[in-house]
């Protein structure tokens, strides 16, 4: 059962993370925060208008980026998105997306709590855990160890990225939990 707890932790915190692609040189101002957080709500009833029902392949830890990726730029949701963009004070549909993603992750780890001790610290008792545990053969361990070793590589590279965003995400917690929650 201790097995399952942190193989479900580890997924969990993957989950939150996603991709760790996120190395940004300059960290998120409280006001591009801001400004994401007020077109927030224009946000979503732009993405509710122009939904099709179409399943699209959304990188969770990307969701408005990708989403972006997944348009024309002349298409009328785009020019819409840029629109909204520039009133909200972003330079492009870009930008406002990837302040956006990052917002939305840095509160994920804000509210979660998680650390780079305390991600390491899980890590490695995970990987304790499954080497003692007779019922798994040398196989079995070695792929749910390799596994747990690329998922936590990820989540300290995406906890790292977030970190410098962090700053810029509290003051607006009680503002994003509306929003989030």
């Amino acid at each position: 059962m201790q097995i399952l707890k942190h193989l479900v932790i580890t997924l969990g915190i993957l989950a939150i993370s996603g991709l760790a692609h996120l190395a940004h040189a300059e960290p998120l101002t409280p006001r591009q925060v801001e400004r994401f957080i007020a077109g927030m709500p224009e946000l979503i009833a732009l993405g509710e208008k122009h939904d099709d029902d179409t399943l699209r392949d959304i990188d969770p830890a990307r969701p408005l980026s990708s989403s972006l990726e997944q348009m024309s730029k002349d298409s009328p949701a785009y020019v819409e998105l840029a629109e909204l963009a520039s009133r909200h004070g972003f330079a492009s549909a870009e930008q406002l997306s990837d302040v956006g993603d990052r917002s939305i992750q840095a509160y994920l780890f804000a509210k979660s709590g998680v650390s780079a001790q305390n991600a390491q610290a899980g890590y490695l008792q995970g990987v304790a855990n499954i080497n003692k545990d007779p019922a798994l053969d040398a196989a079995r361990k070695e792929m749910i160890l390799t596994r747990m070793e690329s998922t936590h590589k990820l989540n300290m590279e995406a906890l790292k990225a977030s970190e410098k965003d962090i700053p810029a995400v509290q003051p607006h917690m009680a503002a994003l939990d509306k929003l989030l929650d």
